[in-house]
């Protein structure tokens, strides 16, 4: 069994996970294994792309990944991996724990994952989201690159401490996510992780760097793009901040249940009242050391 601490939990799998930190208390929060997924009956079905979800309830679900395989996810603790085909590439049926899996795990336990990186600044947290292609995984290999510690690259699990009204920010698991062209940027040579077979997208670890405390979020900078000539900046207030950050919920599919729909609102409600928001929006062909001074600037 191997001992893995990601996204905030202590994880015990029968699959290898090169991914996640390694751990070694003897404490479970999550079991992992390869098995047979039981029957269930579903009270929602969605299909996004590739993917359906069978929604049982809160704390059951199930989604099949086409060609791939069927994942089971219940009461918080507990995935079964279900492979379609004997010859199903293990970096595949590991990405679609990591990207779907356990963002289930997370609404069972009313946490909210959000679609953001992170860096450590001052014992708070900054988070950095945008919609695909905004900007944000370069910025934030950018910014390791000039010394500020990277806390997460995609996955910022939100929660409410017990002792603290404050929402806090976990961090999921210690790798970078570039695509080619953001390699050739920041001249990184290291291309031995491929996210996917065929896919010119990178897996950039660091492990020895990984931060697992979670902080308070006291800044928030949504990254977007426009048809305009150069950068803009604007700070969000109110419901304009929380409107744009709730868009950036991490597998929005799973939380469309009355009960986790109620704790994304109170939680993205609490965080952009107590956060500072900003919009940085860069024109559709830019330089990412522009944008890189800008973000800069508001750290």
């Amino acid at each position: 069994m191997h001992k893995y601490w990601g996204f905030g939990l202590l994880i015990s799998s029968t699959v290898e996970f090169p991914e996640l930190m390694p751990a070694t208390s003897p404490h479970t929060d999550v079991t992992i294994a390869i098995g047979m997924v039981p029957v269930i009956h579903a009270s929602a079905t969605f299909c996004t792309g590739r993917i359906t979800y069978d929604i049982v309830n809160d704390a059951a679900l199930l989604f099949t990944v086409d060609g791939i395989a069927t994942y089971y996810v219940a009461d918080g603790n507990r995935i079964i991996i279900s492979p379609l085909a004997d010859d199903v590439e293990p970096r595949v049926l590991r990405m679609f724990v990591l990207a779907g899996a356990m963002a289930g795990i997370l609404q069972q336990r009313k946490k909210i994952p959000l679609h953001a990186a992170g860096i450590v600044t001052d014992g708070g947290l900054t988070l950095i989201t945008g919609h695909s292609g905004a900007g944000k995984s370069t910025t934030l290999a950018g910014l390791q690159e000039k010394k500020y510690p990277i806390f997460t690259d995609d996955i910022t699990v939100l929660h409410h401490c017990a002792d603290d009204d404050r929402v806090r920010g976990t961090a999921a698991y210690p790798m970078l996510k570039l695509w080619e062209q953001s390699m050739q940027t920041l001249q990184l040579h290291d291309r031995s992780f491929p996210v996917m077979p065929g896919m010119e997208k990178y897996g950039v670890f660091f492990h020895q760097d990984f931060d697992t405390q979670h902080y308070p979020i006291r800044r928030i900078i949504l990254l977007a793009t426009a048809d305009i000539d150069e950068i803009r900046h604007v700070q969000l207030n109110g419901s304009m901040a929380f409107t744009q950050v709730i868009q950036h919920i991490y597998k929005p599919v799973l939380f469309r249940q009355p009960a986790v729909r109620a704790v994304c609102f109170h939680m993205i409600s609490a965080m952009t009242r107590q956060a500072v928001t900003h919009c940085v929006t860069r024109p559709l062909q830019s330089d990412p050391a522009e944008l890189l001074t800008v973000v800069k600037s508001l750290l």
